[in-house]
C-alpha cells in the first residue's frame, strides 16, 4: 500500500482514539517507506496550543533518528501546517509535505512569505491532495465546537 493509502487507514484509526480532539493527523515516513513518527493533534485534550500534530510527530522523528534535521522524510498530515508548524517543517528542513484539506487563505504553510522561505535556504514540495472525508471531519468537529 502507497503512503497515501497508509495515511488514510491511520487517520481513521486515531480519529476514533481522539474524538474530542481536533482531527489533526501527521505521520512522517522515512524514503523507504517505514513509518518514523506519528501524531494527533493534543491541543484539545492538554490545554495546549502549540501541541499540533504535525510538531509532536517532527519531535518524534527527529528523536527516533537522533538528528538535527528531517532531510530525507516525507511527512503527510490532514489539514494543511498552520504557520506554527510551517516555521518548524522549513527548520528541520523536510523535503516534502502532502496534506488533505488546504487551511483558510493566510493560515498555511502555502501563504509562507517567499523571502522567508529563501532565508532559510529549503523550499520543500507540498501536496495537495483533495479529500472529502478529512474536510467532513473538520467541519463536523468545529460545527459542534460553535
Amino acid at each position: 500500500m502507497d503512503l497515501v493509502g497508509r495515511f488514510l487507514n491511520a487517520y481513521k484509526s486515531a480519529k476514533q482514539q481522539y474524538p474530542n480532539e481536533i482531527p489533526s493527523f501527521t505521520q512522517i515516513y522515512d524514503p523507504s517507506g517505514n513509518l518514523l513518527a506519528e501524531s494527533n493533534n493534543l491541543v484539545e485534550s492538554t490545554l495546549n496550543a502549540t501541541e499540533h500534530s504535525e510538531i509532536n510527530a517532527i519531535n518524534k522523528a527527529l528523536k527516533t533518528l537522533r538528528e538535527k534535521y528531517l532531510i530525507d522524510v516525507t511527512l503527510l498530515t490532514a489539514l494543511e501546517p498552520c504557520l506554527q508548524c510551517a516555521g518548524s517543517i522549513l527548520r528541520v528542513k523536510i523535503p516534502r509535505v502532502l496534506y488533505f484539506l488546504p487551511a483558510k487563505k493566510g493560515e498555511g504553510i502555502t501563504s509562507y512569505s517567499t523571502e522567508s522561505i529563501y532565508l532559510l535556504n529549503h523550499f520543500p514540495k507540498l501536496e495537495y491532495i483533495e479529500n472529502s472525508e478529512i474536510m467532513n471531519d473538520f467541519k463536523e468537529f468545529f460545527k459542534e465546537k460553535r
